[in-house]
């Protein structure tokens, strides 16, 4: 045993231990959490009122029978990991049958508005898994690869989408369940950031989930969504959101606000100063002075917790894959006052994601 090994004590010997395999392991739970969903479980306990029994489960699924024992297992990492609970049912005593529940991430994994099964089965899609093990090699290269998504797939991110029909609807997907959530609260919570506006654009809105939240809970809103061509041509029609398809680098309709969302997360640094001042633009026209509203995470912001915190750096991790970063306050503020821009202030965080106002 080596010197260092030599001076740490039993338990820090065992902690260390146990802690090794939880990391080594931890991709396991994103896969099982991938595996239940796929297999139908969340839904399977929503159907039966919010709580169930792995019979009944395995009945609810249609799994066979002879899956079972393995069942208990996968249901165990499960309980493990947060996605369900766990609790021994009190009336059945004699057999011990464990009684599983919905949490806060099983709930979002059912239906709905905000289902968000679409963006799990996006970020797990197994290109995007498997490019991760990769991430040594990119941090090795001195050959100018911009990004881990350039070199594994010699591609810049955002044309991958346009080459490939699934991917792009698959991503477009996800991101409409992600948005639905998002904007449930930051309506409820912080919905005064939009009062007084008259028209808005939402740069980079996809689909345009949250253009028609916003026209839903501002009627006298008029709500435009931009976004490249490939995007715009298979968001459905909406009476409320006007699609518009173009380029937020060479050109963003003029409107009291510009909205960004998800897309200003997928932009460089370098790419942020170029975008913002078409934002400028666009709401500075006629000598009026309208502003930006981002919603995006402001690491470190706020209120923060282990589960926070956690979530936020690999999500930054995730997005250096193609080039693009989460941002602190010191950041944001350096990227803002760069493209021009006078000032700005956070003005709400929830959990992950804060939401910023720009002004000219």
């Amino acid at each position: 045993m080596s010197s260092s090994q030599d001076e740490m004590n039993t338990t820090t010997l065992i902690q260390g231990h146990a802690e090794f395999f939880r990391l080594i392991f931890s991709h396991l739970k994103s896969q099982a959490l991938k595996c239940a969903v796929n297999l139908g479980i969340p839904g399977a306990i929503h159907r039966r009122g919010g709580a169930a029994t792995i019979s009944e489960i395995i009945t609810e699924t249609g799994l066979p029978q002879s899956k079972l024992p393995y069942l208990r297992r996968l249901m165990r990492v499960l309980a493990v990991s947060g996605v369900v609970a766990a609790s021994k049912n009190l009336a059945s005593s004699a057999t011990g049958e464990t009684i599983y529940t919905l949490t806060p991430v099983s709930s979002l994994l059912v239906g709905g508005e905000c289902d968000m099964s679409a963006m799990l089965r996006g970020l797990m899609r197994p290109t995007t898994t498997a490019m991760f093990g990769h991430l040594e090699e990119w941090f090795r290269d001195d050959t100018g690869a911009e990004s881990l998504v350039h070199m594994v797939h010699r591609s810049a991110p955002w044309t991958l989408p346009k080459n490939d029909p699934a991917l792009n609807a698959a991503v477009n997907d996800a991101c409409v369940g992600e948005t639905n959530l998002v904007m449930e609260v930051v309506l409820r919570e912080a919905g005064d950031v939009f009062r007084g506006i008259g028209s808005l654009v939402d740069v980079g809105g996809g689909y345009g989930a949250a253009a028609i939240a916003i026209s839903r809970a501002f009627p006298q809103i008029k709500c435009t969504v931009l976004d490249l061509p490939h995007v715009i041509s298979q968001a459905p029609e909406h009476s409320t959101v006007q699609f518009v398809a173009g380029d937020m680098f060479d050109f963003i309709p003029p409107a009291d606000a510009i909205f960004l969302k998800g897309v200003i997360d997928s932009l460089s640094d370098e790419d942020c100063v170029k975008v913002l001042p078409q934002c400028k633009k666009a709401i500075h026209r006629d000598g009026a002075g309208g502003k930006i509203i981002i919603v995006s995470p402001v690491v470190g912001y706020g209120p923060q917790d282990d589960v926070v915190t956690e979530a936020q750096v690999l999500f930054d991790l995730h997005m250096m894959s193609g080039n693009a970063a989460e941002r602190d306050e010191q950041e944001w503020k350096r990227i803002i006052l760069e493209a021009g821009f006078s000032e700005f202030e956070v003005v709400a965080t929830f959990g992950l994601v804060s939401v910023i106002e720009v002004l000219p």
